[in-house]
């Protein structure tokens, strides 16, 4: 069985690959003229060049070709950094994505020697386009390209401190030379990034991640957006935001298409299956799974079919169909085997290597030392004059140092009252958001109050009246028409009473809703909390907008049972969501026709072991673009000074709190419809 799909495999890899051809860029041509007709050696160079980086990716064999034609070339007319660039950017490049680490460590080395001795900078060919027109400065490019590529390698074999010292080394190089084009700086960044992403280190991952995009867009070097993009999604996966993870995943694989960047577009597809199979929605990661798996046959890239042929094999397997998964899996260990042993190899290989170069550099450390032991003897006797100057060096340094630590100790004060700063910030907005929140609530209160209060101001001047009446009538000896009136009265003060209850019921109400909450949770009408908030939330709009004016209905399940909650938190989650869905409508009847009636409803329902509350709108709709960030902080479609954007961002807080579920539906000029979902128990 398992000969068998590896025999599949192998007809597959052997299809010429003519797909691959299409991916090329489209200035090949003009670069294989421009190589015919170059005037003299140092251009053809450059243009040999040129055309090895165009094939890297997508023809590693022609990429080859044109490396060794170039690096034979710049040994005939004396150009070793070239033959640096050479081996840098395309043999060591090559063997390494290849899975080579000895044979592209080696060639990384000799490149770094290169670029580390000042006398290649002499005569060196620079071309008129390049960022560093100075010898010194190309120099010192081409050692943090080299220093870069080791990085890579150290990375590809586990050895992330080592890698991110090789990065750190290049980014100081480039920043030090102030370059701005350089595309190191936006590879280095996104290495940083992803490292970080993968051992836990969130916030630093986030950063890199960031300066990377920063770079790209400055440097126009956008090829590896789609890397950045993944190593964002990575993060939101490890904080289980996975609707974000999603979106960046999604985002990566658009911008690799768009860039036709195989290598990128798989990382993206695998990213997205493996998140689709822990989401546990087989038919999605079967979907970015074969298209991962196709991919990567036609690029040849065994390690990633064998990831698909696992990711296959689990969908397959959670949809019950056990003779598919297991083919699947066959492949996945069959691949995986074939690939472990020759990485194994690959990387006893690269640490023996490694170990030869620890050995060399640490001989040539014991002859430094050995060096320096001669020149101690001689310092011996010059005697007490060079100790003079030595307690006079050590003096210096130390003073030195003192005033270091000074700085340092200013610059730890400046940084720990920022953060305090950003803290209070962070804190002032959230309450400016539930203060935003009780004012709207306190409006519609007061609309309420004003009812029963006029009740009771009219029946009080009625009753005034009436009693004059009666005295009037007792005076003129007509006692059954005075009774009469005093039944009126009494009745009149029955309603005074009962209006009077009422006001005092909604004063109290308010005095519940607008303290601060305790936290405790406790048995709470989940209908009767809705309806509260739909009559508070319109009369509150209507107060502060009297041209303001929506239908709105509700449709309570009776069964409901009460349900243990912070009555306050959810009702500021209802009464967010019920704002919003009058203010969707109350936009779109400002441009719609005047036959568009506004429309919300509010509803409840049980739903197994939960309570479902939905508040549906007839509004705008959200765009798909935006839908996965709504419940993000600070993210806002209102203009600017209209919203925080913390509402939806704090009620999605408050809802997972509370063990329950937020989700949105939404379709572009039909509506939205919020559904919350909380445990009965």
């Amino acid at each position: 069985m398992i000969k068998k799909y590896l025999l599949q495999v192998c007809l597959l890899l052997a299809v010429p690959c003519f797909a691959m051809a299409q991916t090329l860029p489209t200035n090949l041509d003009s670069l294989t003229l421009a190589l015919k007709n170059a005037p003299d050696d140092s251009v053809k160079m450059v243009v040999l060049f040129n055309l090895a980086i165009n094939y890297v990716e997508n023809n590693k064999d022609s990429s080859l070709y044109y490396a060794n034609l170039g690096t034979d070339l710049a040994k005939k007319i004396n150009q070793p950094l070239w033959i640096a660039h050479f081996i840098t950017e395309c043999q060591s490049y090559i063997a390494m994505i290849s899975g080579n680490y000895p044979l592209s460590f080696k060639l990384a080395n000799e490149a770094l020697q290169l670029t580390q001795d000042q006398a290649n900078e002499k005569n060196v060919y620079i071309p008129s386009d390049y960022e560093f027109r100075d010898p010194h400065k190309f120099r010192l490019s081409q050692a943090g390209y080299t220093l870069h590529q080791i990085g890579n390698i150290y990375y590809r074999t586990g050895n992330d401190k080592k890698a991110i010292e090789y990065y750190e080394q290049e980014i100081q190089i480039f920043k030090m030379l102030k370059s701005k084009k350089a595309m190191a700086l936006v590879q280095s960044n996104m290495n940083l990034g992803t490292i970080y992403a993968e051992t836990g280190k969130l916030d630093s991952a986030i950063i890199y991640s960031k300066i990377a995009l920063t770079n790209s867009e400055i440097t126009g070097w956008k090829v590896y957006n789609g890397y950045m993009l993944n190593a964002i999604g990575l993060v939101y996966v490890k904080r289980n935001r996975l609707d974000s993870a999603k979106y960046f995943y999604q985002q990566s694989l658009s911008i690799s298409r768009q860039q036709e960047n195989p290598r990128t577009e798989m990382a993206a597809r695998k990213a997205l299956a493996q998140l689709y199979d822990q989401l546990h929605q087989p038919d999605s990661a079967k979907y970015y799974g074969m298209s991962l798996f196709l991919q990567a046959l036609n690029y040849k890239e065994m390690e990633k079919v064998g990831d698909a042929a696992y990711i296959l094999s689990n969908a397959w397997k959670m949809q019950g169909n056990t003779d598919s998964a297991f083919s699947y899996l066959a492949i996945a260990k069959s691949i995986g085997d074939s690939l472990s042993k020759s990485r194994t190899d690959k990387l006893l290989q690269f640490q023996t290597l490694n170990f030869e170069n620890q050995l060399q550099l640490e001989k040539q450390v014991q002859d430094s030392n050995n060096a320096k032991n001669k020149m101690r003897t001689i310092a011996l006797v010059c005697g007490v004059g060079l100790l003079s100057i030595l307690a006079l060096v050590f003096y210096r340094n130390n003073r030195q140092k003192q005033k270091a630590n000074v700085l340092l100790r200013d610059e730890k004060q400046k940084v720990e009252s920022t953060l305090s700063e950003l803290k209070s910030t962070q804190k002032q907005l959230i309450q400016s958001e539930k203060m935003a929140s009780l004012g709207e609530l306190t409006a519609g209160i007061a609309h309420e109050i004003q009812n029963p209060l006029n009740f009771v101001n009219n029946f009080s001047d009625v009753n005034a009246e009436l009693v004059d009446e009666a005295t009037q009538e007792i005076e003129n000896g007509n006692i059954s028409e005075a009774t009469s009136i005093l039944k009126d009265i009494k009745e009149n003060e029955q309603k005074i009473n009962h209006h009077g209850k009422r006001a005092d019921a909604i004063v109290k109400g308010m005095l519940q809703h607008s303290r601060t909450s305790s936290g405790q949770k406790e048995p709470t009408d989940i209908n009767a909390l809705c309806d509260e908030y739909l009559r508070l939330s319109y009369h509150g709009l209507r107060a502060k907008d009297k041209s303001f004016n929506a239908k709105f209905e509700t449709d309570f399940d009776d069964s409901l049972p009460k349900i243990n909650v912070v009555t306050q938190d959810i009702g500021r989650v209802i009464l967010n969501l019920i704002n919003n869905a009058f203010y969707a409508v109350n936009e779109r009847k400002k441009m719609e026709q005047e036959d568009y009636e506004p429309l919300v409803i509010v509803s409840t329902i049980k739903e197994g072991s939960n309570i479902s509350i939905n508040v549906k709108d007839n509004g705008n709709g959200i765009s798909e673009k935006i839908k996965e960030k709504i419940f993000q902080p600070f993210f806002t479609t209102k203009p600017t000074g209209s919203g925080t954007g913390l509402g939806l961002s704090l009620s999605y807080d408050i809802v997972k709190a509370h063990n329950g579920e937020i989700k949105v539906e939404s379709k572009e000029n039909e509506g939205t419809e919020f559904i919350i979902l909380l445990p009965v128990v």
